[in-house]
């Protein structure tokens, strides 16, 4: 499979940024994977979020709707629901120390259709307790338009990404 993966573009942060968006989905590829490695924010207690762009621009509309479970070390799962939200929630409080951070896979389906595009959403992380978390779901941008890139951000105190790499892959056809 990895053959079949061609790199779109990648980010690498190393200073805190309030964003981080990627562009150059097109109809190359009919499926795109993003990839989030090492993923920290600034300070402790903060949610990353994800948005898709229109024509480079974010889209903060609240037409966002997700389904996922919340997988826990130290309880059951939690369901996780949502409909008409502005963004696509991908971890709970993160931890903000060294080798805690957050990891994922997202792919990406119909971004060129005239149809709502989805996701699909696995991510792994150190909560500001020090539990360990994942999310595992997916969720459905209903408005018809084409998607053109991902946007990534933390809601939480100062709200910056510390560290991290975002990479977007397409699939060959």
């Amino acid at each position: 499979m990895s053959a079949s993966l061609i790199k779109i573009a990648e980010t690498t942060v190393s200073s805190p940024t309030s964003i981080v968006t990627i562009t150059g989905f097109s109809s190359t590829y009919d499926v795109y994977k993003v990839v989030l490695s090492g993923i920290s924010p600034a300070t402790t207690d903060s949610d990353l979020y994800m948005r898709f762009t229109e024509s480079g621009s974010v889209s903060a509309d609240t037409d966002y709707d997700e389904a996922s479970k919340q997988l826990r070390s130290d309880t059951t799962f939690s369901n996780l629901a949502d409909d008409n939200r502005g963004f696509f929630v991908l971890s709970g409080s993160l931890e903000d120390e060294t080798g805690k951070n957050l990891n994922g896979e997202i792919y990406v389906f119909n971004s060129q259709e005239s149809m709502a595009t989805q996701c699909t959403i696995n991510t792994v992380y150190v909560a500001d307790d020090g539990t360990m978390l994942g999310i595992q779901g997916g969720g459905s941008y209903s408005q018809s338009t084409v998607v053109d890139g991902v946007s990534f951000n933390f809601d939480g105190p100062a709200s910056n990404i510390d560290s991290g790499t975002f990479s977007v892959y397409g699939l060959r056809k």
